[in-house]
């Protein structure tokens, strides 16, 4: 089973992007596109629920909220 968790993503200004993850306090990323905050998140996702013991499942699917 894959976890699921929510993440927000806006363009901040013209090629600079912002991602977060609104329950897990300080879990943000910045870069030049969609794309690359998209690979960021996933990244501080999974290195920040590891430092929590947390285990991580090979697949996270990242569900865009609105902004």
């Amino acid at each position: 089973m894959a976890m699921k968790i929510a993440i927000t993503t806006a363009m901040i200004e013209p090629g600079r992007w912002h991602s977060r993850c609104p329950s897990l306090p300080g879990c943000r990323v910045v870069g030049r596109s969609r794309a690359e905050v998209a690979r960021k998140i996933n990244l501080a996702l999974r290195g920040y629920l590891a430092s929590l013991d947390v285990a991580v499942p090979l697949e996270v699917h990242l569900v865009p909220l609105p902004v």
